[in-house]
This record gives structure tokens, C-alpha cells and sequence, in this order.
């Protein structure tokens, strides 16, 4: 198709007023204190739009649509003539097999200046980014003291994942220049690396069904159980930084895809989902068996009250070597059953926090055609009607 034959690309001027009706699904400013992240709306984070009007004050608004079957995310900055981007075009696989060339309408050249086009062209990879890099900051923050839990072969695994998926996120528009060969050999690395923590976590889970066999066997005793409580804590520490490696990749996968849309993120938490029941399967089966060991514990027929401060005698006034002994033990077994639950529940919850970066990012594609600007900070808006 010709340039002339193009629908295009939508510029035009906002009003103050206009803004009631308008959702702010993202904020790409990139001004942090200023950055909304995915998912705010003007009525909820800007309050009513007054953060916007300020952020605005003295500058014209524009919102940018780019036509039907194009997206934002598939727009580049061409380097041949400054009021033109050019737009990715995709077969029906979603691989890339070329460009056209857009223009604006409906502005000068002057104004065409001020709105930007090249922050459109870069805005919803931005909001994709965002997303990405604080999944993987979430990751660093904990890396060092989880990774050492890990079994050396397995760690490598994890970490070489975790480095490909910043290099890659971090270049991914320089790849967007590359032929279409690089960037698939670029996505091909990420799925590798991908199915490398996938193993990762499946051996994880298996490590599950050796304590079990441990816990079979061990006395009702707190100085057997203990051991095989931290080790199941371990595990779980392993897993859910592995899951968030997992969510990590998963979405760097679909950022060089171009898969953002629901029905793709639908896939890969149907994936994250599967990863985690198996896991958590083998540890409720693992947890029931702890559960009934811990009840069965017996302490020491009698011992010397606690909390004495180095006054041994002056607590037993109140309360008998076998008084204190009956209580040591039932502290031990509800310290110890609070640990298993506690762990279940910060493991589901693990999950759910995955599933919703992965629900961020399908929010963000929903709205890919359409965004405001001032000509320099961006946001990626929805004006349509409920």
C-alpha cells in the first residue's frame, strides 16, 4: 500500500473540558514522581484530570490515534522525514514483515513539532518497559540472599535468564531496526531462557517429594521437625523468586512478539498457573503430613520456665518445671504451624502478583492506538464510553 492510500495517522486538540471522559490507563512521563505506571485512571490517580491540567498549564494538548490495524507500539521514528514514523506492519502469525510510512493530519508541520510523534512511537513500549523493569528490580532486591539457596547448576540457569532478559528488554528498540531474522533469533534466545527456568522450577518442585520421605520418617521430635520446616521455607523462597523470573520473561517474550493482547496474556498466566499448582500440590500433601508430625510432638517432661531474664528461680513461684515444659512445647507447635500456613498463603498470593503484571501489560495493549500529549510527557489514554 502507498503513503497516499494510508489512513492517517489522528491528531487533535484537546480541551480542559475534554478530559472528564478520559481514562488514563498509563503515565510514560518520564519524570518518576510523576509516573503512574499501568492501570490509573484520571478519575482515581489524577483526580479528576486536576494532575494533568497542572502538568499541562501553558501547553496545548493533543490526542494521537493512530489508523485501524496499526498500533503505537508498532510505530518508528523515521530517520527520512521528520513529520512521518514509520508503522511495523505484521503478518497474520504477528511476525513482522515490513513498514509503511504514516503521516499526521489535521496539524501543521510547526505543530507537528510540539506534539511529538516521536514520543507516540515510543510510548507504549515505554509503559511495557516500565512494567518489565520493575519486575526484574522486584528480583534483584532479594537475588543474592534466594539465589545461594539454590543447587549451583540450577542457580546459573536462573541468573544467565535473568541477564537475558534485561539485556534483551533493554534493547528491544534497537532490535526493532534490526532484519526481521535478528529479532526472531532475539525472541528465540528469551523462549530458550524461559523454558530454562521452567525447568528450574519443576526441579524445585521435585525437591518436595525428597522431604516428604524425610518427614515420613522423623520423630515427633522439634529438633527433627525444625530442619525439614526450614528446608520447605527455602524451597518456597527458591520458588517464588523463580515464578517472578518466569512472569519476567514471560513478558520480554511477548514484548518482542508483539503479543500484548489479552488473549495472549490469558496464555502465558495459564502457563504461570500451571507452574505454581504443581508446586503447591506437592507442598499442601507436604504440609498435611508436618501438620500431623507437629501434633504429635511431645517436649521434655519438665523444664525450667522461659522469659527469666537470667532468673531461673523467680519464675517458678508461678508455674512448675512441668507447667512450663506443657507450655514450651504447645508455643513450639503453634510457632511452627503458623510457618506452614503462613508460607502457603504468601505462596498464592505470590502467584496472583504475576498473573497482575501480565494483566498490566494486556491493559496497556488494549489501549495502543490512542494517547495524549503535550509534546513531551505522553499518557496512554481510553475515551471511550463505558
Amino acid at each position: 500500500m502507498s503513503d497516499k492510500e494510508l489512513a492517517p495517522i489522528s491528531v487533535e486538540v484537546v480541551t480542559i473540558d475534554d478530559l472528564d471522559s478520559i481514562k488514563v490507563i498509563a503515565n510514560t512521563n518520564t519524570s518518576k514522581e510523576n509516573n503512574a505506571g499501568i492501570g490509573e485512571r484520571a478519575n482515581a490517580f489524577l483526580g479528576l484530570a486536576s494532575n494533568v491540567i497542572d502538568l499541562v498549564e501553558g501547553k496545548q494538548l493533543y490526542k494521537v490515534e493512530v489508523p485501524e490495524g496499526y498500533s503505537l507500539k508498532d510505530l518508528v521514528a523515521s530517520k527520512k522525514d521528520p513529520e512521518a514514523v514509520r508503522a511495523l506492519v505484521r503478518d497474520p502469525k504477528g511476525c513482522l514483515s515490513g513498514d509503511v510510512s504514516l503521516k499526521a493530519a489535521g496539524v501543521g508541520p510547526a505543530q507537528i513539532a510540539s506534539v511529538g510523534l516521536a514520543a507516540a512511537a515510543m510510548v507504549v513500549g515505554q509503559a511495557y518497559m516500565t512494567e518489565i523493569s520493575d519486575s526484574l528490580q522486584r528480583i534483584d532486591a532479594k537475588l543474592e540472599s534466594i539465589a545461594s539457596m539454590i543447587a549451583g547448576d540450577q542457580r546459573a540457569k536462573v541468573k544467565n535468564a535473568l541477564d537475558i532478559a534485561r539485556t534483551y528488554a533493554a534493547l528491544h528498540d534497537d532490535y526493532l531496526q534490526k532484519p526481521a531474522e535478528a529479532r526472531q533469533a532475539a525472541r528465540n534466545e528469551i523462549e530458550g531462557r524461559y523454558n530454562d527456568v521452567g525447568q528450574v522450577i519443576d526441579w524445585i518442585t521435585e525437591q518436595l517429594a525428597g522431604i516428604e520421605g524425610k518427614a515420613r520418617d522423623a520423630a515427633e521430635r522439634e529438633k527433627d521437625l525444625e530442619p525439614l520446616l526450614k528446608e520447605i521455607q527455602s524451597y518456597e523462597a527458591q520458588f517464588g523468586m523463580c515464578l517472578q523470573a518466569l512472569s519476567a520473561l514471560a513478558m520480554t517474550r511477548m514484548y518482542y512478539d508483539g503479543s500484548m493482547d489479552d488473549r495472549s496474556a490469558l496464555i502465558e498466566e495459564q502457563r504461570i498457573l500451571d507452574k505454581s499448582q504443581g508446586f503447591l500440590k506437592k507442598r499442601q500433601v507436604l504440609a498435611a503430613l508436618m501438620e500431623m508430625k507437629i501434633g504429635g510432638m511431645k517436649g521434655a517432661p519438665i523444664a525450667l520456665p522461659r522469659g527469666t531474664q537470667g532468673n531461673a528461680l523467680k519464675r517458678l513461684v508461678s508455674q512448675t518445671p512441668r507447667a512450663a515444659a506443657k507450655e514450651q512445647i504447645l508455643e513450639a507447635k503453634v510457632e511452627m504451624r503458623a510457618s506452614l500456613r503462613s508460607g502457603e498463603s504468601k505462596l498464592r498470593s505470590e502467584a496472583e502478583d504475576r498473573k497482575g503484571e501480565i494483566e498490566r501489560i494486556a491493559a496497556a495493549s488494549r489501549t495502543a492506538r490512542t494517547l495524549l500529549t503535550d509534546g513531551t510527557d505522553c499518557w496512554l489514554i481510553d475515551d471511550q464510553e463505558d
